[in-house]
Order: structure tokens, then sequence, then C-alpha cells
């Protein structure tokens, strides 16, 4: 299994070291420390018993290929998820533009650097992807207005709100497209007065913006499953 909540949250340390925040660890605290999360690795079906249900489903490793059981990836469940998630929205979500194309890197830096929300956590260059501790719960605690899209399969999660950071990183399955994930954020991040950079940087789709000290940042990618992957950042506050 591919763990990608632990590369993105790598991947936002490193960002930070590059954007001049030091850093003496190359692992995130807690990292193979949390007996709820190390237990669940290595268990072929993962199902969190606080995700699932509306937020989540079981999810399956198929030769480290994240898949869905078939009856969360039928049509009806796809139509179910959309619907849903329109209701989330308000109704109805926003047609969203034709994508840039190119590195999404800048979306990432803002994300990374907004964790730092407190004065002394910045001054003291905090190493908040490094402070993420693992556990699905961090996955209910995304800020109401940048969600799990509705009725997806959370994988892994990890979060902080130590030492001044607030940073919430969340990898997630789900049936619909990554056309679909992307125009669901778009609505949401637009309706609560985020800015909503699409871009297509390589596989990934990618979408995000900021609002004052808040940021986010979403990639969604179709595996060969047929499953969309996602990765949500959310920081600051």
């Amino acid at each position: 299994m591919k763990n990608s909540a632990r590369f993105m949250v790598l991947g936002l340390a490193g960002t930070l070291l590059l954007a001049g925040c030091n850093s003496d660890k190359k692992q995130p605290e807690g990292a193979e420390t949390d007996p709820a999360m190390s237990g669940a690795l290595g268990d072929q079906i993962m199902v969190d018993p606080e995700m699932t249900g509306q937020d989540g489903a079981a999810l399956g490793a198929n030769g480290g290929q994240i898949t869905l059981p078939p009856a969360e990836r039928s049509p009806e469940a796809i139509a179910a998820a959309k619907a849903d998630a329109a209701d989330v929205a308000g109704g109805k979500l926003t047609d969203i533009p034709q994508p840039t194309r190119g590195s999404a890197a800048t979306l990432t830096e803002t994300a990374a650097t907004a964790a730092q929300v407190a004065a002394a956590a910045r001054t003291a260059h905090t190493d908040c992807a490094g402070k993420a501790q693992y556990s699905n719960t961090w996955a209910a605690r995304l800020p109401a207005e940048i969600p799990v899209y509705p009725r997806g399969a959370v994988q892994e999660a990890a979060g902080t709100d130590s030492d001044g950071c607030a940073l919430r990183v969340v990898n997630y399955a789900t049936p619909v497209s990554p056309e679909d994930v992307v125009s669901f954020y778009y609505t949401m991040a637009n309706k609560a007065g985020y800015g909503a950079e699409y871009r297509l940087d390589g596989d990934d789709h990618v979408v995000g913006g900021r609002k004052g000290g808040k940021a986010y940042v979403v990639y969604a990618r179709k595996l060969g499953s047929g499953v969309t992957e996602v990765d949500l950042v959310t920081s600051g506050k």
C-alpha cells in the first residue's frame, strides 16, 4: 500500500525546508508509533469505525493498488456520491474552468507555509509537517468548508495543532472522477471565500488556494483500478 498521506507530509516538510524553514527530522513524529495506524496498515481491508458510513467505507489493497468494494463503485454508488456532494455544496456544483498545465508546487508551498499560524512558530521556523501525528480521526477534524468528498473512503490521515501549527493531511479514495472531485472543492472553496486555482500537473488534477491565513490543496488522480485517489491538505486558521 502506498501510504500516500505519509509521502504528502514528508513532501510538505521538504517544501518548508526549501522555503527556508529548518527541520532536523526526516520522519514526522509518531509516523511509526501510532498503534492504531501501524496495525491497520498491515491489514488487507482497512476500516476506521469513526469514518464508516456517510464519510468513509472499507478500503482494500490489491497488490498495492487502492480499490473499493464493488458496491461502493457501482453506477448507483457514484450517482449517490455526486448527489451528496451537490447537497453539501448547497444544491449545485460550479462548472470548472480548463486547467492550467504545469507544476502545482506553488499551491503546495502555500498550504505548507500557512500551517504555521502562530508568529512564534514562524519565527522559530517550526516544522509543522514534522509534528504531524497519524490517525484517521484527523479526517473528521478538517475545516467544515473543505471536507472529505461525500462517501469518500479514508485510507490515512495526519495532523497537528501543536506549537502554533494547524495542519490536516488526508488520503482517501472515491469512485467519482478527478474532475468531479475538483468541481466539489472548487465550489466549496469559492463559496467559503477561498481562492481556487486549477492545475493539471502530470496525471494529477490539482486545485488549491487560500483565504487570509488559511489554505488548502487537493491532488486527485485516476488509478488503474478505476478508483480516484485524493490527497487533501488544509492548513492555517
